[in-house]
C-alpha cells in the first residue's frame, strides 16, 4: 500500500495538470480518472474521496445533480474555495439542515 503522504502527493499533481489547462475546478470523476490514468496503481472512490475530506489544502466548492436523475458530481479546488462552476443541465444540490427524523 502506498503511504498517504504518497497519495496526497499525487492528488496535488493531478490539480497542477488541470491548473495548467487552466482549470481550477476539478470534478471528482475528472480527478479519479487521472490519477487512474497517470499513476502506476490508481485510487478508489472510496479512499480518493477521503483524502479530499481529510486534508485541508484541498477545498470542496460544490455538489451539483443532474436534473431529473440522482446522478450527482462534487467539485473540488487546491488551496482556496472559489465560485461553483456552472453546468447547463445540473442544478446546485443545497444540503438541507439535520432534523433527527
Amino acid at each position: 500500500m502506498k503511504q498517504p503522504n504518497r497519495v496526497v502527493k499525487s492528488i496535488e499533481r493531478a490539480f497542477y495538470a488541470f491548473a495548467e489547462r487552466r482549470v481550477h475546478h476539478v470534478g471528482f470523476s475528472e480527478l479519479k480518472d487521472w490519477i487512474n490514468g497517470n499513476t502506476k496503481d490508481g485510487i478508489s472512490s472510496p479512499r480518493l474521496a477521503s483524502f479530499l475530506r481529510k486534508n485541508e489544502q484541498f477545498k470542496h466548492i460544490s455538489r451539483i445533480r443532474k436534473v431529473g436523475t440522482n446522478i450527482t458530481e462534487t467539485y473540488w479546488t487546491l488551496g482556496r474555495e472559489l465560485d461553483a462552476p456552472e453546468e447547463k443541465g445540473w442544478v446546485q444540490v443545497i444540503k438541507e439542515a439535520d432534523t433527527g427524523i
